[in-house]
């Protein structure tokens, strides 16, 4: 996956004031590690498919999977389909 300048400067928008519990190692690993998500119908919602899934502050427990607020894992998904 390769970032453009304006990728980078907006997932730094969307990091900044966020505290994540994996301690972005989505973007430390160079989005190498992502969080298992698949989109849930023509909702355009993510569903979690992490074993952890509940534990996580981004999670939304609306059924079985839970729902991913994280809005970088959105933005991912938005932009690289991934």
């Amino acid at each position: 996956m390769e970032l453009t300048e304006e990728h980078a400067s907006r997932i730094d928008e969307l990091r900044a004031g966020l505290e994540c519990p994996r301690e972005f190692l989505c973007c430390k690993s160079g989005f190498t590690y992502l969080g298992k998500v698949r989109k849930a119908g023509a909702s355009g919602f993510l569903e979690c498919l992490e074993p952890d899934s509940r534990s996580c502050q981004f999670s939304l427990p609306f059924g079985d999977p839970p729902i991913c607020l994280c809005p970088i894992r959105a933005y991912i998904v938005a932009e690289f389909g991934k």
